[in-house]
């Protein structure tokens, strides 16, 4: 059994989304096994402050830089979804709805529904987008809808989201790995090239 890294993501997140399409790329460079982990970065955002968005500099510089990283990640399609910034709350409560009764599920139905939304021009919020991607992959819609309102599920999400804080994830994406954190796509080389077997 391979050792793992976590992979701490928002589906509302530029970076996030690139870094979903290249994550098992890295994994399998430096022989590691993904745990995805979605969480509520809005979350962090209204506890400690410090939206990028809310920053007109910085949101100039984040819509510039995404489409730079989209474009030398083979992802020049990318685009904003149309309610950027969204809550990512209905695809995270799938994402752990479909771990808990077909864990092998989850991540294929993450990578898909940021497809979705950042190369299909889906909403992230929109419920109907995270359930024609679970229904894609095999699932019955009446499940799908009936799975995401479980008090289990919703209590997950909470639960995953205060547990990421708690350890100091602030971002997305951010990799941890034998807990040590690191925040951004751009630190994917750094990763590979600190991990990797000799």
């Amino acid at each position: 059994m391979p050792e793992t890294m976590t992979f701490y993501f928002d589906f509302s997140s530029p970076y996030g989304f690139l870094a979903s399409q290249k994550i098992d790329e890295l994994a399998r460079a430096i022989g590691r096994k993904v745990v995805w982990r979605p969480y509520l970065i809005g979350i962090v955002y209204k506890t400690f402050g410090g939206a990028p968005v809310d920053h007109p500099l910085k949101k100039a510089y984040m819509l510039m830089d995404f489409a730079r990283s989209a474009r030398l990640a083979g992802l020049a399609d990318a685009n904003f979804p149309p309610d950027f910034p969204a809550s990512p709350v209905t695809p995270s409560r799938v994402f752990y709805w479909l771990e808990s009764i077909a864990p092998d599920s989850a991540a294929d139905f993450a990578r898909a529904a940021f497809r979705a939304c950042w190369l299909g021009g889906r909403g992230v919020s929109d419920p109907e987008a995270a359930i024609e991607v679970a229904s894609a992959l095999g699932f019955e819609r009446a499940a799908i809808i009936a799975g995401m309102q479980e008090p289990a599920v919703k209590d997950r999400l909470r639960h995953e989201t205060e547990a990421a804080i708690a350890q100091g994830i602030f971002g997305s994406p951010v990799i941890q790995i034998d807990g040590e954190a690191f925040w951004g796509f751009d630190r994917f080389g750094m990763i590979e090239a600190m991990y990797r077997p000799r």
